[in-house]
């Protein structure tokens, strides 16, 4: 909880050693941020030896964090009978699948509950976001990392699209960057926030490991292009 609000669960087995987070989509709360820092806690649990669900009780009371919450003192342990309908319970418009999630020690990818295995076969599976192609004009900003422009994130209001266009140059860096800028418009979708305005968002919040992901800038102002495809053309020779 933040402040009287829900941010996310943390979530343990009962039996295997397998732990995680859920972050609430509809809290306002920077997903990948988030995500990040109660992984981070999860880490620092399992270093100290503790078993799932004892790494979850570890937090409890707590101080909370002014960003990204904490576990109150008077906090109870809650149960799920598999890990989807924890995650329906929280984002019930965002459905993990058809299950059980976690099945004969493994997930659906074939990736192992119990990480000392190994860590299986990587995959992605389909987000809910904005559309990623757009008809008419868009308005784009430039991400930038000490002064270099590492790619666009960019709107349509029309077409109700958004989406991150990397620039060819910065190759896996460009890349990289896209990765965070891109998760933060699956936070906004979740918010029901219209592209355009999802952008405005977007580039205001705070920066997150700007040396990897870059910045928009104060200073920058929001630049329009004919086309999506005149913006990818751009991205592609500057």
């Amino acid at each position: 909880m933040l402040e009287g609000k829900l941010v996310g669960y943390l979530w343990g087995a009962e039996s295997g050693s397998a732990a995680g987070y859920f972050a609430h989509m509809g809290s306002g709360i920077d997903h990948v941020d988030s995500s990040i820092y109660w992984y981070d806690k999860l880490g620092e649990s399992y270093q100290l030896g503790l078993k799932p669900v004892e790494a979850i009780r570890h937090w409890v009371g707590k101080p909370e964090d002014p960003k990204y919450g904490g576990i109150s003192i008077g906090a109870e342990l809650g149960e799920a009978r598999t890990i989807q309908d924890l995650a329906l319970r929280l984002n019930p418009d965002a459905p993990l699948g058809d299950g059980p999630w976690e099945q004969d020690g493994e997930y659906p990818s074939g990736a192992p509950v119990d990480r000392s295995k190994g860590w299986g076969p990587l995959f992605s599976t389909p987000t809910r976001t904005y559309p990623e192609d757009a008809n008419g004009p868009v308005t784009y900003l430039p991400v930038a990392r000490n002064g270099v422009v590492l790619g666009y994130i960019w709107a349509s209001e029309a077409d109700n699209a958004a989406g991150y266009v990397q620039r060819t140059s910065t190759g896996s860096e460009g890349m990289l960057a896209g990765g965070l800028w891109r998760s933060r418009f699956i936070d906004t979708f979740g918010m029901g926030l219209p592209a355009l305005d999802a952008m405005r968002r977007n580039r205001s919040l705070p920066a997150h490991a700007p040396e990897l992901f870059g910045v928009v800038d104060e200073a920058v102002t929001e630049q329009r292009a004919a086309s999506l495809a005149d913006l990818r053309r751009l991205a592609d020779s500057d």
